[in-house]
């Protein structure tokens, strides 16, 4: 019994033995084993946490190229659509009048009306059947009159379809510059061959739309035919405009098979690995690509991992070395956690703040094109569930290049944001939209408005215009105005579409141009 109590004695007795005996191993342990899952629980959120924003980060690359490439394709179609319809109402004028010697005059002048205002255009051309230019829209015939050599004429003088072609880029006679050219066959009353119709698109037109995208140096946007020929790339590039990527793997295997998609990989005229999405043209044998670099897009991204990975590295070596003062490192991890709530909420105030942007005008401060046709959608499905009236109201600014010309595009653009300045203040209803819809073209949707508001407002939009008593030289006038096309009506189901209603408000529009302009016009 006594060397019993011996034996406990100390451990009942002296603190020392508490401190340095069983109880501090277990001590030492439950603290060590502490440290231990709190670092493998930090690492472990570190890694998912990289992960989930990796995940957010791809998709939101994703999303961006379908983006640009939904825009680059919808530009390309409305471009080759104005081409196909002036095509093949000049082949109806022609097959319908003939192009005897009393004719061509009157077709020059076609010609001409066709063309103007349509900066797009590097010419348009009629050649016999002899590949001979017998009908142009400029002043002049060329003096060097032969273009039998040209690949549109040999393929609709060997192909008997009356269909449109587009072909690779070329290097325009007349002009010396890079054209797309767009042409259709002609034939006799017997079927014979005729001559050709062409119509050149400057290549510039679609560089000047290319370049309003931000991209990074190693990101491309691309335009090709369908059997991978380039007709156009941005960054620009002269030398690559022409080749072809036929070869390229990617192509071979996804583009070509494909209608559309987003794939991972290198492209012959575009070295390097790139997020690459694209898109055919449905009614077009033309193809879009947008690649983006993954290295650019994803740089955020490792930035933010290269953070997280200092700082639990900062955080596994205070937890190491300092147990025993594990509050206050407790309490340095809620400020940082803190710090990257704020920076988080900081990511998506500029989130929504890029949001914005994307859906706003930079020069009038309206909303842009992007954001009415996404309103015009969701207004056209709700028009159609409640079978109420929708009205669209297209305004276009008279003798506008004129005015760029006279005063210059500062001013134009000075111009352009009173235009809109106004427009914005316009007294409408939280629903109704406002838009730059391109250039020197306006657009406004009014839904659930009928024929009398919807008229009512296109009158008040032109007496504000007019009433801004801009000077134009250029104008019979003398100032400023605008020509208004304005469609409403109910839409019908399986019959109209979004992009239909507003092509009914546009040949409003044009038929107040040819009436004279400063005028509304009801579809």
């Amino acid at each position: 019994m006594r060397k019993r109590r011996r034996f406990d004695s100390p451990r009942q007795d002296n603190p020392e033995a508490i401190l340095h005996g069983p109880h501090r191993f277990s001590l030492l342990f439950e603290l060590g084993a502490s440290a231990l899952l709190l670092i493998v629980a930090l690492v472990a959120i570190n890694v998912w946490h990289l992960w989930q924003t990796y995940q957010s980060a791809l998709a939101k690359s994703q999303t961006t190229t379908l983006n640009l490439t939904q825009a680059l394709s919808q530009h390309a179609s409305d471009t080759f659509a104005q081409a196909q319809a002036t095509l093949e109402e000049l082949a109806q004028q022609i097959n319908a009048q003939g192009t005897g010697a009393a004719q061509l005059p009157l077709l020059h002048q076609l010609f001409q009306q066709k063309t103007a205002g349509l900066k797009q255009i590097s010419a348009l051309s009629l050649f016999d059947a002899a590949g001979r230019m017998i009908v142009t829209a400029s002043e002049r015939l060329p003096s060097v009159n032969s273009y039998s050599d040209r690949d549109y004429f040999i393929y609709h003088r060997d192909h008997p379809e009356l269909t449109l072609r587009i072909g690779k880029v070329i290097r325009s006679r007349m002009t010396n510059s890079l054209i797309v050219p767009i042409s259709r066959r002609l034939n006799h009353a017997d079927g014979s061959f005729a001559g050709v119709l062409l119509e050149s698109i400057m290549l510039d037109h679609f560089r000047n739309f290319y370049t309003r995208f931000m991209i990074s140096d190693d990101s491309t946007l691309m335009m090709l035919l369908d059997n991978g020929t380039v007709l156009y790339r941005q960054p620009y590039d002269e030398k690559i405009i022409g080749t072809t990527i036929a070869g390229s793997p990617l192509y071979r295997d996804n583009i070509r098979q494909h209608t559309s998609g987003i794939v991972n990989g290198a492209l012959s005229a575009d070295p390097g690995q790139k997020l690459y999405s694209y898109t055919h043209l449905k009614q077009y044998p033309v193809i879009v690509t947008t690649g983006l670099s993954l290295d650019q897009n994803m740089a955020d991204w490792r930035q933010d991992a290269v953070n997280h990975a200092v700082m639990t590295l900062v955080f596994v070596v205070m937890i190491t070395a300092v147990c025993l003062v594990l509050m206050r490192q407790a309490r340095a991890r809620m400020r940082a956690e803190q710090q990257l709530i704020h920076a988080q909420q900081e990511l998506r105030k500029l989130n929504r703040s890029l949001e914005q942007l994307a859906r706003s005008d930079g020069l009038t401060g309206l909303y842009n094109r992007r954001h009415f046709d996404l309103s015009l959608d969701n207004e056209f499905q709700r028009a159609l569930r409640a079978q109420r009236e929708l009205g669209i109201i297209l305004l276009d600014v008279d003798y506008f290049k004129q005015f760029n010309d006279l005063y210059g595009h500062v001013a134009g653009d000075e111009c352009l944001k009173r235009i809109g300045q106004t427009l914005k203040n316009l007294p409408l209803r939280h629903r109704d939209v406002v838009a730059r819809y391109g250039g020197e073209e306006f657009i406004v949707l009014l839904p659930d408005t009928d024929r009398a508001g919807t008229l009512a407002v296109a009158r008040r939009i032109q007496q504000e215009i007019v009433a801004l008593n801009i000077p134009h030289q250029g104008s019979p006038t003398g100032s400023l105005t605008p020509s208004l096309g304005v469609f409403v009506g109910l839409p019908v189901a399986g019959l109209d579409t979004p992009t239909r209603l507003v092509v009914k408000a546009d040949s409003a529009l044009y038929q107040a141009k040819r009436q004279g302009r400063n005028q509304i016009c009801l579809a």
